[in-house]
């Protein structure tokens, strides 16, 4: 029982603690000047797999380019 229970808690910890990474590394993408270096900030790339980053990244990429042909088609 007291095992399970300390192994909840520091599983709880190592979480708590990788969040807190991903909090600090987004930080300082955003002080660096974010957008320049990537798409989305590092704690996108370490919680998703290259599957769903393929994925959003090609929907993202689609939806900014539609957003850019609306955008020059009512220019013109």
């Amino acid at each position: 029982m007291t095992r399970k229970l300390i192994e909840k808690i520091l599983k709880l910890y190592k979480n708590f603690i990788f969040k807190q990474k991903l909090r600090e590394m987004d930080k300082w993408w955003d002080f660096m000047g974010g957008n320049c270096f990537g798409l989305f900030p590092p704690s996108f790339y370490h919680t998703h797999t290259e599957e769903e980053i393929e994925r959003i990244t090609a929907e993202t990429t689609d939806r900014l380019y539609a957003m850019i042909k609306e955008y020059t088609t009512h220019l013109t």
